[in-house]
């Protein structure tokens, strides 16, 4: 499995490109603000075609690239129901952003339990709420590897103050969906390090108890 982060935009999120193997099909996950080329030309380099380009969740920081990458591939852009209205709203301008970020529709939405494939990786779509509404963690089983967008990160939780967000739901989908995975399993998340699943449960503040 080869994977490669992009850390890009303000508020330094991190971007994913994932193949099975070089020549094999690509996944995009999330497009942060000035990735995309960089993102493609990687993809390039391992001779893997972009066959899908996911986002984890609505929020600006990770869709900024999203028609940079379109324009760019071919992929097929999926984000689940509940997100995909939040591609419509500026956002940014909360952030005290101006610029406008190019629109993207999505080619089909994700829903709890589909998986994706691409080549011989099965992504399975975790339905995570709290952070946002939609918010999905995509969790490829044989590699045990979790990409978790804003939903958990080294030492701690998805943020809950923006316009969607539950404190409550947050923290369920993490007990409910994320820990059962296992304690071996990578966490690659939107933002910071990677960690491990057991790191978290051991050492999360926001997880004791």
């Amino acid at each position: 499995m080869l994977i490669q982060v992009f850390e890009a935009g303000p508020v330094a999120t991190n971007g994913y490109l994932v193949a099975d193997k070089p020549g094999g099909p690509a996944l995009i996950i999330d497009a942060p603000q000035g990735a995309a080329g960089a993102m493609v030309e990687q993809a390039r380099q391992w001779n893997s075609p972009v066959t899908h380009l996911i986002n984890t969740h609505g929020h600006w920081d990770h869709f900024w690239d999203n028609a940079a990458v379109l324009r760019l591939t071919t992929a097929k852009f999926g984000i689940h129901a509940d997100s995909a209205p939040l591609l419509e709203i500026p956002q940014a301008r909360m952030f005290g952003i101006e610029e406008e970020i190019e629109p993207s529709r999505p080619d089909f939405l994700l829903e709890e339990g589909q998986t994706i494939g691409v080549g011989d990786l099965s992504f399975e779509i975790l339905h995570c709420p709290g952070h946002c509404a939609g918010s999905v963690a995509l969790f490829e089983r044989r590699e045990r590897v979790v990409f978790v967008g804003d939903v958990l990160f080294a030492g701690s939780v998805g943020r809950t103050d923006l316009p969607g967000g539950d404190s409550e739901a947050l923290m369920r989908s993490i007990r409910e969906q994320l820990l059962p995975l296992g304690d071996d399993v990578r966490v690659l998340a939107g933002h910071g390090p990677a960690t491990s699943i057991g790191q978290e449960r051991r050492t999360n503040p926001f997880l004791a108890g």
